[in-house]
């Protein structure tokens, strides 16, 4: 049989042991992988130079305000494209978003462009805000199919049509006013948007 001293110092070599193991899965879950960094310095795509944003002060939140312009000058700008009723891509872009941001450390404007001018009313888009906890933290833009299809064109945007799924897209507006950087919805992660906010900020 072991003796009690040999059994308290077995006891203790586990512990330790198991304490180690717990230290280093803590660590790499701690750690989030680092996005891919382009030659342009961003983890996005580049969009074409000089390129600017659509105007969208014909839009209005789901309070009914608009959006002004003017406000959004000096600071990056986050588009997303969604409807109120998706549940799949629109759900899992603004998480990422808020993912991002909360990374980030601050805020920065974000700018929620419907696709579906028939189905999203303003009650639709205020309750798609607050299942997202985005209160606060994100506007989502409505307005009739001619005034959206004028910003859609300007980011290269299809609207949902039926079973055609819309384009799944991010855009980052500098604070200038002009895009700089894209992001399908299958290649967006929190770690690249974050970093490309950074380069922006620091611009």
């Amino acid at each position: 049989m072991l003796s009690a001293r040999l059994r308290l110092a077995l006891a203790v070599l586990v512990a330790c042991s198991l304490a180690a193991l717990a230290g280093v899965w803590l660590a790499s879950e701690s750690q989030s992988p680092a996005p891919a960094v382009g030659a342009s310095g961003f983890a996005g795509a580049v969009r074409p130079p000089g390129l600017p944003a659509p105007p969208i002060e014909s839009l209005r939140d789901a309070d009914g305000r608009r959006v002004d312009a003017a406000a959004l000058r000096g600071t990056p700008v986050v588009y997303t494209f969604v409807y109120s009723t998706c549940e799949d891509t629109c759900p899992t872009q603004v998480q990422t978003i808020r993912g991002a941001l909360d990374r980030l450390g601050r805020d920065v404007p974000v700018l929620a462009v419907s696709v579906d001018p028939r189905g999203d009313t303003p009650a639709r888009a205020q309750r798609f805000i607050n299942e997202q906890h985005m209160t606060g933290r994100m506007r989502f833009l409505l307005g009739s199919r001619r005034d959206l299809e004028r910003v859609w064109s300007g980011f290269a945007i299809r609207p949902q049509e039926g079973r055609l799924d819309h384009s799944a897209y991010v855009v980052l507006v500098d604070g200038e006013g002009r895009q700089r950087v894209g992001w399908p919805s299958s290649l967006l992660t929190p770690e690249g948007l974050e970093h490309d906010l950074r380069v922006l900020l620091a611009s």
